[in-house]
Formats: C-alpha cells, sequence, structure tokens
C-alpha cells in the first residue's frame, strides 16, 4: 500500500507536461512556463537532481534543485539543510512549475524547476491513469454566472477543456479587499469578466453536473496573502494533516471510482480506487467520516462502522498524501456508487429537489444570503 518517495514509478518514466493549447485563460499561456510532472532520472549530486518527461513525443530535462524542497515547510518543518535525495529518488514523481533554461549548461536542462507543487506521488505512468485533475492555483477564468453572493467561473486548461468553479462572495477579493457582506457581486463583477482564482475540485455527480470546482479564493488585480501550506489544527492529527492537503489548490487531485476495503474504526475508512482505464491498477486511499456524504448527506457525526461494508462501490475526490504516509491517496469526498435504473431514478429525484431544506434557508445567516452552496464540507 505504502508509497514512499520514488516509490512505483519504474523504470524509463518520463512523465508528462501540461502543454500550452494556446486559450488565452489559461494561466500557462506563456510558453516560457509550463506545469509538469516528470520522474527524476539523475541525482547529480547533494544539491541538485534531473526529472524527464515527454513533451510532443521528444524527451525534455529540467534541473530540480534542493533549495526548491527544503523551503517547503511540509516537506522540511525543521528547516535541515539536508541533501537531495532525502526528499526524492530516482523515480520519484515531482509536480513542478518550470520555466525556460539554458540547454547547453552543464547538465543540458532546457527547463528549470521554478516551483515543486508536490512530491511523491508513487504512481505508474501518468499516462495509464484516469482521473487526474489539473491543478487549479494562480487561474484564470471568465465569469459565466453570477447571482447576488455566488457565480461560476468557467476555465479552459492546456487541453481545452471546459472547468465550472463555484466561487462565493465571502471568498472574493477585488483590489486585495472582501466583497463586503451586504454588497452583491454585481456591484464590483460582471458576467465575462476576467477573474483569477485558485480552486480545489468537488463531486459533480453531487452537484447535479452544475459546477466540478470550489474556488478557495477569486480575485480581481490583486492576490490576498493566502498560505495554504499551513498545518490546519485539529484535535486528530491524522485529520489535521488530511484537512490541510486537501484544502490546498496546489495538491494533486484525482476524481474515480472504487470499494470499500474496510471500516477500521467509527471515524476512518480505507478504500481502494480504480486508477486506469483496463481496470487493473488500484490505489489506497484514507478517509474521515466528516468527508463523506451520500445524497448530500453528511456522515460527520455518524459510525462508519453501521454505514459501509467491504466491497460497497463508491465514487471519491481525493489528493495525494505525502511521502511515507500509509496509503497513496486522502479523499475529500467520498459518496455511494450507485449505477443502473436506481441511479437513473435518484438522479432525476435530486435534479428535481431543492438544495437544502425550508427550515435550513429560514435559519440561514442573512449576511450570506444566496450563497447556498457555501455548506461545502472540506
Amino acid at each position: 500500500m505504502a508509497a514512499g518517495p520514488g516509490a512505483g514509478a519504474g523504470a524509463g518514466w518520463t512523465g508528462t507536461a501540461s502543454v500550452n493549447s494556446g486559450n488565452p485563460l489559461s494561466s500557462n499561456f506563456n510558453p516560457n512556463y509550463k506545469i509538469i510532472s516528470a520522474a527524476v532520472t539523475e541525482i547529480c549530486n547533494r544539491y541538485k537532481a534531473v526529472l524527464e518527461f515527454s513533451e510532443n513525443g521528444h524527451k525534455q530535462r529540467a534541473l530540480l534543485k534542493v533549495e526548491k524542497m527544503s523551503c517547503k515547510p511540509q516537506l522540511n518543518p525543521d528547516g535541515i539543510d539536508l541533501p537531495i535525495h532525502c526528499y526524492v529518488a530516482i523515480g520519484t514523481i515531482v509536480k513542478c512549475l518550470c520555466h525556460k533554461f539554458d540547454e547547453s549548461g552543464e547538465h543540458r536542462c532546457a527547463w528549470y524547476v521554478a516551483d515543486v507543487l508536490s512530491v511523491g506521488l508513487g504512481m505508474i505512468d501518468p499516462k495509464l491513469l484516469k482521473g487526474l485533475c489539473p491543478t487549479m492555483f494562480n487561474r484564470l477564468g471568465i465569469i459565466s454566472q453570477l447571482n447576488e453572493r455566488q457565480g461560476i467561473i468557467t476555465f479552459f486548461d492546456e487541453c481545452n477543456t471546459q472547468h465550472d468553479v463555484l466561487f462565493l462572495a465571502s471568498k472574493t477579493y477585488v483590489n486585495g479587499k472582501r466583497v463586503a457582506v451586504k454588497h452583491s457581486l454585481s456591484e464590483s463583477l460582471r458576467i465575462n469578466d476576467n477573474i483569477y482564482f485558485d480552486a480545489v475540485p468537488v463531486d459533480l455527480e453531487a452537484n447535479q453536473n452544475k459546477f466540478a470546482w470550489f474556488a478557495s479564493i477569486a480575485w480581481k488585480h490583486t492576490k490576498p496573502n493566502t498560505d495554504y501550506d499551513s498545518q490546519i489544527k485539529d484535535t486528530d492529527p491524522t485529520l489535521s494533516m488530511i484537512k490541510t492537503i486537501i484544502r490546498n489548490p496546489k495538491s494533486q487531485f484525482i476524481r474515480g471510482k472504487g470499494q470499500i476495503l474496510s471500516i477500521p474504526s467509527s471515524e476512518y475508512g480505507l478504500a481502494l480506487g480504480l486508477v486506469n482505464d483496463k481496470g487493473n491498477h488500484w490505489q489506497s486511499i484514507l478517509f474521515h467520516r466528516s468527508h463523506v456524504s451520500i445524497f448530500k448527506f453528511n456522515f460527520k457525526n455518524c459510525d462508519l462502522l453501521s454505514t459501509f461494508q467491504k466491497g460497497d462501490r463508491i465514487r471519491y475526490v481525493a489528493a495525494s498524501a505525502p511521502p511515507g504516509f500509509a496509503v497513496q491517496w486522502v479523499a475529500s469526498y467520498v459518496g455511494i456508487d450507485v449505477v443502473g435504473e436506481a441511479g437513473d431514478l435518484i438522479n432525476a429525484y435530486m435534479a428535481t429537489s431543492e438544495p437544502g431544506s425550508k427550515s435550513e434557508h429560514k435559519n440561514s445567516d442573512k449576511k450570506n444570503k444566496g450563497e447556498k452552496n457555501k455548506s461545502i464540507e472540506f
């Protein structure tokens, strides 16, 4: 189950690149920058390693320096001067932001790692994986829907795939200032306005296919100070770690289907996620009951031992677990995967039912009027 740095990549793996498709809404439109997932192929010395990935059939090399790792508090909380092999090994998968570099240098690298986004995914060749989500960090989209206190941002990724992102007024900033509680979004924003955002994925089916992402923040002109890497406090250290990862837009996320492996306690469960099209590769997922929802009912106060049994089919959204953790993914969402006629009946019912009861709307805080999806659990 466990996948530490370098595990599972396989010999000769060359990674993939998020290649710019020419869409002006893409944050990677500048051809000098790109987000890549690449494998470590060389440990040059104490301070440097080389990553390799494939772009348009050609092998590319990127130079990774240890300072890009040691400045990450989640990788090196003590700030110790560690050699690069303490962070990565041959085959370790690194997701990072790169910029153009002088290929005639000592290591023949045409790219230089500017920022490390995630380390040690412990996956087989990502070309065989399905459901990997693009990183939604410092992205630029357009406002396609706008209500009083919420709206939808439409974004096209490097493959020209459309993504719809829910954003709330309480998490929206204009000129560095958050939209005031009593103000409507339409007072400062318009349909078709360009807007920047960071976002994390949510379950599409649970939202009747209306949106697949939830914006951590959205902003125009000036981005507010954000620190996604600081540990979120919780009395349960494991849950603290999970929350920190799944709320971080820089995490590597995956969506998919799987089945329950075991329920070791009333609060935690283990699942296996099917991660390739052939149906023969599974990876381990840890989930907490607060991230389980079935037909819009959240299980944060329920006993998982009386809810699930081994083999139950599920849908999930999950983020890559940290290097050395006991599983490969930690879930931000787990729900029952209902298929066939039963699924069709439930989908039809959910499509005609209004989110939330009348009593819930009646008791909702007036200052958040219009933010119907504010209760999304993370």
